[in-house]
């Protein structure tokens, strides 16, 4: 019985809080010593890499790269990537807002009230502008 008890608390435990929007699909992050070089793990939002790293624009690259993540959370004001914990700063109505990953328009904020499809994943985005 004790063995029991040992695998279903080993099976369940782990006190690692995830930070991926609660409708972001399952996948596995890169592990952080594969990220050598930023070549070696390319992102399109933090939750691609691990933990350690950073998701971040450079020229032609976006990549991991070891460095501390950005706290923002979706809807609030961003300068860059850098200030949001997705490593998504979009342009609003006025500004720029940290975005999220989304599949419907219900997980994002109201100052990026639309989820726009790119591909699998979508982005949290402001109304088009009126004409």
């Amino acid at each position: 019985m004790r063995w029991l008890f040992l695998f279903v608390l080993v099976a369940c435990g782990g006190d690692e809080k995830s930070t991926m929007p609660p409708d972001a699909p399952m996948q596995q992050m890169p592990d952080a010593a594969v990220c050598a070089k930023p070549a070696d793990c390319p992102c399109f939002s933090n939750y691609d890499c691990p933990m350690t790293h950073v998701c971040k624009s450079m020229g032609a690259t976006v990549a991991c790269v070891l460095g501390a993540r950005g706290t923002g959370a979706p809807g609030t004001v961003c300068d860059g990537e850098e200030d949001c914990a997705s490593a998504l700063c979009v342009e609003a109505t006025t500004g720029y807002r940290c975005s999220d990953i989304c599949h419907t328009a219900q997980t994002c904020p109201a100052e990026l009230p639309r989820c726009v499809s790119l591909g699998s994943d979508g982005i949290c985005a402001r109304e088009p502008p009126s004409m």
